[in-house]
C-alpha cells in the first residue's frame, strides 16, 4: 500500500464529529505510554514508542534537552518495517486538539524518511515529512508549524526503516475539549468468576489420543490445518466444497466422533486452533505462516482480502455449532451435510502468527484484519455466510497463542477493535492466549535450559499480564495456552532435575508446582504442551520432543507427569483460587476452597528449590480449625488406581509436616 498525501488504511464514509471552541493559547501535549501504539509490535524484540516522550523535552520554551532513547526495535528489523508501510506509531491524544506545532529530534546514522500525519485510523493527512542527514553535524530539533486549522485527535508517525532514527518528539496544540483524565492503573472493576481446578487444567494436543487418557483434561486445545478443510484447488470461494467430517479415517480420528465422546465420557471442552494457509495458496508459494487472503496481493491489512478465510470459519460452526442451519446453504460435500451439532463453541484462528523467527510475521494490523473477518465478516461487509458468530451467536473466536506475555500487542489489537469496527467490539471474546516456558529466555538472551517455576517468577508475571488484560478486556478470559517441560536433558527446554529424582518424575513434580503458581496468578484457563510425544522416541533431544504427557503415537508408555496431573486434579476439582499465604523463605503457602463446600480448605506447601531442600517439621497454625482433623493428599504415585488420602490429628490447630520440592496438599474443615 503506497502513502500518499490521503491515505487509507480502511475504506469508510465515516465523517468524525468535531466538537470545535476557542483556541486559547498553545502548550507542549503530556503524552501517556498507555496511548501510544506501534501497529507493527516491535514491542516484542525490544521496541518502545514511549521513547519518543520519555526524556522530558521542551523546544519550543527554551528546554532542548538532549534526547537519545531511540523508539525502534534492535532485532527482528526486516519484519517490523514492510515495504511502502514502515513502523507507524499511533498517538491517541484522547480528545480532540488545535494542532499548532510538531517538533522532531534528528538523530540519524543514515539518511532514510519519516512522515507525520493527522486524522483516524480511517484516514490519514501528511503534515510533515524529514530525511535524516546521516550526519551528526546536522543532528537536532526539526520544527514543523501547523498553525491553527489541524484538528485532530490521532496522530501517526511513521518510519520507513530502522536508519531513519529520532530519539525525541513533541506537540504543540490547544485542547479543544475536555481534557482528558490520566490514565488509570489500577482495575477496580467486576472479574470473571474464579475457576475450579477441574475447569483450569488442560492440555494440548496434535491429534486425537486415545479417550482412556483424555479423563483429566477438561479443556483440549486440538491443533488443526485449515489445509485439510480447504483443499479445494478448483473452484472459487463462492462454489467451494470443503472437507469436513473426514469419513475416510478411522471412526476414533473422526473430528464430530472425537469431539462427541469427551462430551459424553466426561463432559469435557475442545477447542481447535486452526492454522495455516488454504492448499490452493501453497502453488503460489505461500506458506503455511502466510496470510489467507483470497486472492494473492490482496491488501493484507484488510479484512475484506479475507472472504474466503471468513467463509471457511462460517461453514465451520454453521456445522459444528448450536445453531441448527438450512444444510442446502452448506458448503461441504465430502460426507452428508449436518448442522447445529453442538460440539464446540470455542475456535482459535490460527498459532503464534507473532513469531519473530518467521519471515511471516503477523503485523497486529493483519492479524486484527482476518480475525475481523472470521468473527463476523468484518461487522457483516463481507455479506451473508461470513464469520463465526454470523453461523452461531454463541460462538466465540480465540485469540491466536502468543509467543510471549505481551499485552503490548493486546493493547493494539483492542485498539484497532476501538477504531476500526463501529461496534468497537473487542473481537476475541473466547479469550487472550499466552504461551510461556520457564527457561529464563529474554529479549537478548537465549534460554538454556528450562527454570522452576518459582526462580522464573511465574506467579508475579502472570498476575501482572492478567491485571494489564483487566484493564484492556475485562470480560475476556486469560489463558496460559503453552507451558510445560521437556525430560531429555539436552533439550534448552529441559525441566530441572531435582536430587533424588529422575527426568520424568521431575518433569511432573515442576508441571504440578507450574500448574498452582499459574492457578493462583488470576489467569482463567492452563493447557499444559504436550499431550503426547511427536515422535515415536522415547526421549527425543529435540526442544519439544519429549514434554509429551504419553508418549508418541505408536507408544503406550505414560509418563510421571499425567499420573500426578490426574491424581491432583482428581482430588481437588471444585477447589477454586482463595489466597496466597506465603512465598518468601523456605517454604511457600498456598490457600484454596472448595466451590461447592466453602468450609473445606486446602493448603498448598512446597519448598520453591531445586536443590533437594527439606524443611522438617514444619508448624502451620490452621486459623478457624473445626475439629482438629486434616487430610495429607497422597497425589504422588504412579498407580492405575488413586490412593486412597491419609487422615491425620493436628495439635491443637498446628499441624506439623516435612516439607520438601514435592508438593503436600492438606484439606482441612474451617
Amino acid at each position: 500500500m503506497q502513502y500518499k498525501e490521503h491515505i487509507y488504511l480502511y475504506f469508510s464514509n465515516k465523517s468524525p464529529n468535531v466538537v470545535t471552541q476557542a483556541i486559547v493559547g498553545s502548550d507542549r501535549i503530556k503524552i501517556y505510554k498507555e496511548y501510544l501504539f506501534d501497529l507493527s509490535g516491535s514491542e516484542a524484540t525490544g521496541g518502545d514508542p514511549f521513547k519518543l516522550f520519555d526524556e522530558n523535552c521542551d523546544p519550543k520554551n527554551g528546554l532542548p534537552g538532549k534526547p537519545v532513547t531511540d523508539p525502534l526495535p534492535n532485532r527482528g528489523l526486516n519484519l517490523f518495517f514492510p515495504k511502502d508501510r514502515g513502523l507507524r506509531i499511533v498517538i491517541d491524544l484522547q480528545c480532540l486538539y488545535g494542532l499548532t506545532d510538531i517538533y522532531l529530534h534528528e538523530r540519524g546514522f543514515e539518511s532514510d524518511s519519516i512522515w507525520v500525519y493527522t486524522g483516524d485510523m480511517h484516514q490519514w493527512n501528511l503534515k510533515a515529512g524529514l530525511k535524516t542527514s546521516g550526519n551528526s553535524s546536522q543532528w537536532g530539533w526539526k520544527k514543523f508549524t501547523l498553525g491553527d486549522s489541524v484538528k485532530s485527535r490521532y496522530v501517526m508517525i511513521r518510519f520507513n526503516s530502522h536508519k531513519s532514527t529520532l530519539t525525541e518528539m513533541a506537540l504543540y496544540g490547544r485542547v479543544l475539549e475536555n481534557a482528558p483524565e490520566p490514565p488509570t492503573y489500577t482495575y477496580t472493576g467486576s472479574r470473571l468468576p474464579k475457576p475450579t481446578l477441574r475447569t483450569f487444567m488442560g492440555v494440548n494436543s496434535y491429534d486425537h489420543a486415545p479417550m482412556k487418557y483424555m479423563q483429566p483434561f477438561y479443556a483440549t486445545r486440538l491443533y488443526q490445518s485449515i489445509a485439510s478443510y480447504d483443499n479445494d484447488t478448483v473452484n472459487n470461494s463462492q462454489n467451494i466444497s470443503f472437507n469436513f467430517n473426514s469419513y475416510k479415517l478411522p471412526k476414533e480420528q473422526q473430528l464430530k466422533y472425537y469431539v462427541d465422546s469427551l462430551h459424553q465420557q466426561f463432559g469435557n471442552q475442545l477447542w481447535l486452533s486452526i492454522r495455516g494457509v488454504p492448499t490452493y495458496l501453497t502453488k503460489h508459494g505461500f506458506t503455511q505462516n502466510g496470510k489467507p487472503i483470497t486472492t494473492p496481493g490482496m491488501n493484507t491489512e484488510d479484512p475484506l482480502s479475507y472472504e474466503r478465510h471468513s467463509r471457511f470459519y462460517w461453514n465451520l460452526m454453521a456445522a459444528y455449532g448450536s445453531n441448527k442451519i438450512d444444510t442446502n446453504e452448506l458448503q461441504f460435500h465430502d460426507v452428508p451435510r449436518f448442522s447445529g451439532a453442538g460440539s464446540f463453541e470455542v475456535v482459535e484462528n490460527g498459532n503464534e502468527e507473532d513469531a519473530t523467527w518467521t519471515k511471516d510475521y503477523w503485523l497486529p494490523t493483519e492479524y486484527f484484519a482476518v480475525s475481523s473477518a472470521d468473527y463476523d465478516g468484518h461487522e457483516k461487509q463481507l455479506g451473508p455466510k461470513h464469520g463465526l458468530v454470523v453461523a452461531d451467536p454463541n460462538a466465540k473466536l480465540m485469540m491466536s497463542g502468543m509467543i510471549q506475555l505481551d499485552t503490548q500487542r493486546v493493547k493494539v489489537l483492542n485498539f484497532l477493535c476501538q477504531t476500526l469496527r463501529k461496534d468497537k467490539q473487542f473481537v476475541w471474546q473466547g479469550g487472550v492466549q499466552y504461551h510461556y516456558y520457564c527457561n529464563g529466555a529474554t529479549l537478548t538472551k537465549p534460554p538454556k535450559g528450562g527454570l522452576t517455576p518459582e526462580e522464573n517468577k511465574l506467579r508475579e508475571k502472570l498476575t501482572a499480564v492478567r491485571e494489564a488484560q483487566y484493564r484492556l478486556a475485562p470480560t475476556v478470559p486469560a489463558i496460559l495456552g503453552e507451558n510445560g517441560y521437556d525430560r531429555n536433558q539436552a533439550s534448552w527446554q529441559s525441566v530441572p532435575l531435582l536430587p533424588g529424582y529422575n527426568e520424568a518424575q521431575s518433569q511432573g513434580i515442576m508441571t504440578i508446582r507450574s500448574v498452582m503458581a499459574a492457578f493462583m496468578s488470576g489467569f482463567d484457563m492452563y493447557n499444559y504442551f504436550m499431550l503426547r510425544n511427536s515422535t515415536n522416541d522415547e526421549n527425543p533431544s529435540g526442544v519439544f520432543g519429549s514434554s509429551g504427557m504419553i508418549s508418541g503415537p505408536a507408544g503406550h508408555t505414560v509418563y510421571p507427569v499425567w499420573y500426578y496431573w490426574r491424581n491432583v486434579v482428581n482430588k481437588l476439582a471444585d477447589y477454586q483460587p482463595d489466597s496466597i499465604i506465603s512465598e518468601k523463605g523456605d517454604v511457600w503457602i498456598y490457600k484454596l476452597r472448595n466451590k461447592l463446600h466453602p468450609d473445606s480448605v486446602a493448603y498448598y506447601f512446597v519448598s520453591p528449590t531445586k536443590n533437594g531442600a527439606v524443611v522438617r517439621h514444619f508448624n502451620f497454625k490452621i486459623p478457624a480449625f473445626k475439629d482438629g482433623n486434616y487430610i495429607k493428599l497422597n497425589w504422588f504415585s504412579v498407580s492405575e488406581t488413586i490412593l486412597v488420602d491419609e487422615k491425620k490429628m493436628a495439635t491443637g490447630n498446628v499441624i506439623q509436616l516435612d516439607i520438601s520440592e514435592v508438593p503436600v496438599f492438606v484439606i482441612v474443615q474451617e
